[in-house]
């Protein structure tokens, strides 16, 4: 499962070490499947459901994490009158949840396919959360996110080296910029534009502002794709070379349901359709690669450069 290191404006977890977070996912990720495959197989898996989930979890957080509360507690400048009982709850809340992955199943599935979706599924919340809160501070995220199915499809399908950047807002010149999707690989960067409308839809290009959809006879305008994808292309490639880090930055435009007619494209856009994009996708499911410092660097420089809006959470705060 690919990573989401950015979503938005929103704070991200990877923002505060690029470098710790991506491998950290991974080793969670491998140790939380392990263990639900494990209870699965061994016909235990009453242990995960959400009815069996009482303060047992805090019986569970290793002594690192109630170490945690320890040191929060003796920085506190307050006197006697601490409500350690109503504090230390809270605390242990924040870290059970945004350093761990808890599950808590509704329902047992019938077989390892099943328990794959679900388990993804709940990685793939979990993945939101860290892209939209630390453990000090945490963003306001808009419900229609957990339903976003462009999100979900590649946040399932794409490996765990995958760092993406979904529709990053960034700071430049005092000024907001929303991008496109953003894809950090391993050896290269892929700034990303969809243009899909419905199945089989025909976009033909042209280097006015606007293009045009065909659909049977039915035919109508839309801005032109390319604008946003250069200007992805262009802040990315800027970042990347102020940073000095050395990876391509590449400039996709893809339609996976339709056609794009663009004979005279830029030389620097590759044009991904339905009869070539399932080929390409297909390449990067099946790569297989650890995480490299240039791509982390990469990440890293990015998120350095993005828009933030979050608030303390009210445990911190008291």
């Amino acid at each position: 499962m690919a990573q989401l290191i950015k979503l938005y404006d929103y704070i991200s977890r990877y923002e505060l070490d690029a470098y710790r977070y991506p491998s950290q996912f991974i080793r969670l990720k491998r140790q939380q499947w392990e263990k639900v495959l494990r209870s699965w197989e061994n016909n235990a898996f009453h242990s995960l459901m959400k009815t069996n989930q009482p303060a047992v979890q805090y019986q569970e957080l290793s002594q690192e994490k109630n170490n945690l509360f320890k040191k929060i507690k003796n920085k506190m400048t307050h006197k006697e009158t601490v409500e350690a009982p109503v504090i230390e709850p809270l605390i242990n809340e924040a870290v059970l949840e945004d350093e761990e992955l808890q599950f808590q199943f509704t329902t047992i599935p019938k077989t390892v396919d099943d328990l794959k979706h679900l388990f993804l599924d709940y990685i793939f919340n979990f993945q939101i959360r860290w892209a939209s809160s630390t453990l000090r501070e945490k963003s306001s995220v808009d419900k229609a996110i957990y339903r976003d199915r462009l999100l979900r499809y590649f946040m399932q399908r794409l490996p765990d080296h995958y760092l993406m950047l979904y529709r990053p807002v960034f700071q430049l010149k005092n000024a907001p910029v929303e991008l496109d999707l953003l894809l950090i690989g391993t050896t290269e960067i892929y700034c990303i534009t969809l243009v899909e409308q419905q199945d089989e839809t025909v976009f033909t290009g042209t280097k006015e502002r606007f293009w045009i959809a065909r659909k049977g006879d039915h035919k109508k305008k839309l801005l032109n794709p390319l604008i946003s994808l250069n200007r992805t292309g262009t802040v990315v490639q800027k970042l990347i070379s102020a940073g000095d880090v050395d990876i391509p930055v590449k400039k996709l435009m893809i339609s996976r349901n339709g056609y794009i007619d663009y004979p005279y494209a830029p030389y620097d856009i590759t044009i991904l359709d339905k009869r070539n994009y399932n080929d390409w996708f297909q390449r990067l499911r099946n790569s297989s690669a650890p995480l490299k410092h240039i791509q982390l660097k990469a990440a890293q420089v990015l998120l350095s450069h993005c828009l933030t809006n979050s608030y303390y959470r009210k445990e911190w705060n008291e």
